[in-house]
């Protein structure tokens, strides 16, 4: 019996999946996940944002019950006040029948609401479904369902039957292979409007020996989803509507090969991967004018193909630990419009010149060097290099976005150990990006971006007294190619020295002093390439403070203090700097925290602010975040 099911799971693999990730699964109960409520409320300016995450699990010898809700609320309170929410709710619950059987219910409720005008400004989905697992063996399990939808969109209201199934292979172990798998295949039928979704995927692992495995992944998906959106006057008219419907169809294939040898030699893993992934994406609208007068009456079609090879291989010696990566990919895309009977023959020509416009291939080459050096205990250097090339061509006439990219980047960071209670290190980060456009009608957009970076600092950590201070200077340059021909473009720099603090004094057993902050100045200019001149034209000044008192009792801190946030603008008239704006932020802050174990974690963190703009404006307001998790 078990020899007949292994030959049924390889000949229909409609069973297998890619990726553990149950979660993408409706009608499956995982009883690791652990129940948490996690809440987080915030103000910043005249924004409120709340988000509530609530986990529910419940698990005996012949009930399982599961509860997930998310909620998120963003209240915007300007002059036209904005409100968005988006609320999900799953419930489901199974009761066992045998060691193969067991039936379950399924709830669920989603809701999108917006006070704003836009396209999609209200939709719900509600769902309700009776399901049976059966699990032919160990580690297989197959969820078939049949429910009633109840779906809203835009003042509009469907509903229908939900049919279809689910499969579930977990870390099956075949001869000389480990399958992991899902399958999802799921319709609703809301007349007028229809939703399907088809998912199948697996991953085989072989390991040949204790050193070499090969892992084999194939996807296929295919999601389509009907929306409502306003129809124009005309079609309103000849088909008595008020919305019309928009079908997108996307389907996808997804396969991967990966080669795997732990230790190639006795310094060197080496992985290799080979990917290839085909997407379609299909747009069709249900009601249609006979004779066409626009280009955006037709609908669309997106093909696109990417293949993907890469190689890693992991050198690990005695002082040294690095990893190179080589990757290579090609992507094509083609875009055509759609023709149907009864359309005007001229616009249809039209809208397939349009989209054939979009028609692009790239290519893409990258190489990556990193890896940690260790002269010895004390002193250590990491590495890092990276480079890009990307090739991105648009074949068709009349589409001038062709264009070369080169991308290289380096880092060097050195750390000593002066002292066991000392550590400090400098810095050096490097980037240079050249983008060349190969038609004319766009070269004026070529230009090359440096980017460099300096830092030093250190982090000191003793018995009452932890340290931590990074002083950086950089200067980002952007020089146009031909910002003498057009004078739009103009080469600029931007300079800037940063300094950061956080410090933590401990005056006793309960008491301590914690302080962050930081200064950054920052210059803006012109640029003159040639002769490394530059003609300044705007400097910042930025300096913000905040100092706490802190105050332990029990497994509760409670901190209180001050915060200073200033940002000063300045212009140049010839080379005298004249003032722009000042902006003052100052008030008291306090933060209660409390954390026990892994169970609960509590933050509250509130500022109130005295703000000043230019010596004359003044006004106040109060900022807090209030967070919670708890795992009980």
């Amino acid at each position: 019996m078990k020899k007949f099911i292994y030959i049924i799971i390889l000949v229909y693999p409609v069973l297998l999946s890619g990726q553990k990730i149950t979660d993408s699964l409706d009608f499956y109960i995982d009883s690791r996940v652990k129940d948490n409520l996690t809440t987080k409320l915030e103000k910043q300016l005249n924004t409120y944002y709340f988000n509530s995450i609530f986990t529910l699990n419940e698990f005996s010898d012949n009930i399982l019950f599961d509860l997930n809700e998310n909620f998120n609320s963003t209240l915007i309170n300007s002059t036209d006040k904005s409100i968005r929410d988006e609320h999900y709710f799953n419930m489901k619950s199974e009761y066992k029948l045998g060691d193969q059987w067991r039936l379950g219910m399924l709830a669920s409720n989603n809701i999108l609401s917006d006070s704003r005008k836009i396209e999609i400004n209200s939709a719900s989905i509600s769902d309700a479904a009776l399901f049976t697992n059966y699990s032919p063996i160990s580690k297989i399990t197959i969820s078939p369902f049949l429910g009633y939808t109840l779906n809203r969109q835009v003042g509009e209201e469907d509903k229908g039957l939900l049919i279809g199934m689910e499969g579930l292979v977990d870390d099956l172990d075949l001869p000389g292979w480990k399958i992991n798998g899902d399958m999802r295949y799921r319709d609703e039928d809301i007349s007028p409007r229809k939703n399907t979704l088809r998912n199948l995927a697996f991953t085989a692992v072989n390991q040949f020996d204790e050193n070499v495995s090969n892992n084999i992944g194939f996807k296929f998906y295919q999601t389509r989803k009907d929306f409502y959106y306003a129809a124009d006057s005309t079609t309103a008219s000849v088909y008595n509507i008020v919305n019309n419907i928009q079908s997108r169809t996307e389907t996808g294939y997804f396969g991967e090969d990966r080669l795997n040898y732990t230790h190639l030699l006795s310094f060197l893993s080496l992985d290799l991967l080979g990917r290839i992934n085909y997407r379609s994406i299909d747009r069709n609208t249900l009601y249609k004018l006979s004779n066409a007068t626009s280009t955006s009456d037709f609908d669309t079609k997106v093909n696109e193909l990417k293949l993907e090879f890469e190689s890693n291989a992991v050198i690990t010696t005695e002082k040294f630990t690095g990893i190179v990566r080589v990757n290579y990919s090609e992507r094509d895309e083609k875009n055509s419009a759609k023709d149907y009977p009864g359309s005007n023959e001229i616009v249809y020509h039209q809208a397939s010149q349009e989209e054939s416009i979009k028609d692009n291939t790239t290519n893409r080459g990258s190489l990556t060097f990193s890896g940690t050096y260790n002269f010895s205990q004390d002193d250590h250097l990491f590495f890092s290099l990276f480079q890009n090339k990307l090739r991105y061509d648009t074949p068709t006439e009349g589409n001038y976005d062709t264009r070369d990219e080169v991308l290289s980047m380096v880092r060097f960071k050195f750390s000593h150990a002066f002292t066991p209670f000392f550590t400090g290190f400098v810095n050096f980060e490097g980037t240079y990006n050249h983008v060349v456009y190969i038609y004319s009608e766009n070269s004026s957009n070529n230009n090359v971006n440096r980017v460099y970076r300096f830092s030093s600092g250190g982090e000191y950590t003793g018995k009452n007294l932890t340290s931590s201070n990074t002083f950086e200077v950089s200067a980002n340059y952007t020089v146009y190619d031909f910002e003498d021909i057009n004078p739009n473009y103009r080469s600029f720099s931007f300079r800037q020295f940063n300094a950061v603090d956080s410090t933590t004094l401990h005056l006793g057993r309960s008491f301590y002093i914690t302080h962050y902050g930081y200064v950054k100045l920052s210059e803006q200019g012109d640029l003159r390439w040639a002769s490394f001149s530059t003609k300044p034209t705007r400097y910042l000044e930025e300096i913000y403070t905040e100092p706490k008192l802190n105050y332990v009792i029990s497994k509760i801190t409670i901190a209180g203090g001050m915060r200073l946030f200033e940002l000063n603008t300045f212009t140049y008239v010839v080379k005298l700097r004249v003032p722009e704006s000042e902006y003052v932020s100052i008030g008291p802050v306090t933060e209660i925290s409390t954390v026990m174990g892994t169970s609960l974690f509590f933050r509250l963190y509130w500022y109130y602010e005295f703000i000043t703009v230019n010596n004359s404006d003044r006004r106040k307001q109060a900022s807090f975040t209030m967070q919670t998790i708890w795992n009980f």
